[in-house]
């Protein structure tokens, strides 16, 4: 029994931990996107979601994409600027240093003595802020904040990239009755990361329905079908095609 109330205190301490962690790091990209005048949008964290519905009311909902419940957060902005990717680069860098500063500041309670919950509020968000700052990390299409960070400030292909995956994100906010850049659909299609050309061309393809061009469409439609294979089912299952 004692076994059984140690490990089910150690989940019960984890759960905890990991969620405030998340909440933390992603409520830094939020906090920073506002400073920066930006609107907030999303919250991602676990099940639960705090989003902005398209009638501008901000509620509590459930989030039903699993792949998201490691969490995701993020404030838009309300223009098309050539400003906002070095604010979307600042935006990458306040989630891993929200977690690391809040871990530390949850590790000075270990001079109060260690106990299991102490020990996870203080490494599990200064394990998560280290590790969002790796640049190789990958989940889906997207790099860690600290891998999108380098690539932006990199600049030249990577930089135009995250330029083009960035305002294609946000163009319904910047720019409603907008379609998506011709110039980042090229830049996508002719990335070496076979996520990026998939998207690219799912652009172009909402371009070309919103134009009522059947041609392209059909093109684009054969370009997607040609690399599907070798992308990650939920980049595919992004990209919703309905006539």
């Amino acid at each position: 029994m004692e076994v059984m109330k140690t490990v089910l205190e150690c989940i019960g301490c984890w759960i905890v931990a990991y969620y405030a962690s998340g909440i933390v790091h992603e409520g830094g990209h939020v906090v920073a996107g506002l400073a920066q005048g930006w609107k907030f949008e999303l919250l991602v964290v676990g099940p639960l979601k705090l989003y902005r519905r398209k009638d501008g009311k901000v509620r509590l909902g459930i989030e039903k994409n699993i792949l998201l419940w490691c969490g995701i957060g993020g404030a838009a902005p309300a223009e098309r600027s050539e400003a906002n990717l070095k604010k979307f680069a600042r935006t990458l860098l306040a989630g891993p240093a929200a977690s690391i500063l809040f871990g530390m500041l949850c590790g000075i309670s270990l001079f109060w003595g260690v106990t299991v919950f102490r020990a996870m509020m203080t490494f599990i968000p200064i394990g998560m802020g280290i590790f969002c700052l790796n640049p190789k990390a990958k989940t889906g299409i997207l790099y860690s904040d600290g891998g999108r960070f380098l690539r932006i400030v990199k600049g030249g292909k990577t930089a135009a990239e995250e330029k083009a995956i960035f305002e294609a994100a946000f163009l319904e906010k910047m720019d409603p009755n907008g379609s998506y850049d011709e110039q980042g659909i090229l830049v996508m299609t002719s990335s070496d990361d076979v996520s990026f050309q998939f998207l690219g061309h799912y652009y172009a393809w909402l371009n070309a329905k919103k134009n009522h061009n059947e041609e392209e469409m059909k093109i684009r439609i054969h370009n997607m079908e040609q690399i599907k294979k070798d992308v990650p089912k939920a980049v595919a299952d992004m990209c919703v095609m309905e006539d």
